[in-house]
């Protein structure tokens, strides 16, 4: 993924998040577990996506399929970590993230995340890197071992059921100082306790403030029962 920045000061966090987050459906029917909160909606995530586009005035224009049944609503937070050769700027380095929210048959949930940074031709090109590269600790402790290096996003919940997710591909848009757009392909690819045979599709679409770190995140997907 290669992407222009069109501010120096979108550039400083660049990235995004993916998670996560398309017209099968699931194969098992949805039954909402006991949580501390609610599943998330189709309206919900609806609502958020379009609260998202018109802070961001719309860059992608993406249409929805109403087919989607697998939805996470998450608050994030980014941070930088340099890499080899780190000399200032944008890159290279990491930007691991964490995010909370709903999510589909999970009610309360947490996610992590990890993108790596760099420069191409000129260009800064972020690409999805191990999310146990930074937060193997934190995810071991949820009983989460023995990790894919191709998982860059996990979703959690309390009871430790998660669902690993693979970049696909990444597109950040800068609106302003404070403001970048961005839109994620992403596939899910199985994970523990009841995703531990599902697989998928989906996209994630979110906004994020490049000084802070600070952001918000709708996926939409379609996971099918591999068994």
């Amino acid at each position: 993924m290669k992407i222009k920045f069109s501010h120096p000061l979108a550039a400083v966090l660049l990235l995004a998040m993916i998670t996560w987050s398309c017209s099968d459906v699931m194969e098992q029917e949805i039954v909402a577990p006991e949580a501390e909160v609610s599943d998330p909606t189709y309206e919900q995530a609806v609502s958020l996506w379009q609260e998202l586009d018109l802070e961001a005035g719309n860059p992608y224009a993406l249409r929805l399929n109403t087919e989607y049944n697998y939805f996470e609503i998450f608050e994030n937070q980014l941070f930088f970590v340099p890499g080899e050769g780190y000399q200032g700027g944008p890159a290279p380095g990491f930007y691991p993230g964490t995010g909370k929210g709903l999510a589909t048959r999970m009610g309360k949930a947490k996610s992590f995340l990890n993108q790596f940074a760099f420069v191409e031709n000129g260009e800064l090109t972020t690409v999805g890197a191990p999310v146990t590269l930074f937060f193997g600790d934190e995810l071991a402790a949820l009983g989460l071992d023995e990790i894919p290096d191709q998982v860059s996003s996990i979703t959690v919940d309390k009871k430790g059921d998660a669902l690993y997710v693979k970049n696909i591909k990444n597109t950040v848009t800068p609106i302003s100082a404070s403001l970048s757009a961005f839109i994620a392909e992403v596939e899910f690819i199985g994970g523990t306790g009841q995703f531990a045979k599902f697989k998928g599709t989906g996209v994630v679409r979110g906004n994020f403030n490049p000084m802070t770190g600070a952001g918000a995140s709708v996926t939409f997907g379609n996971l099918k029962n591999k068994k």
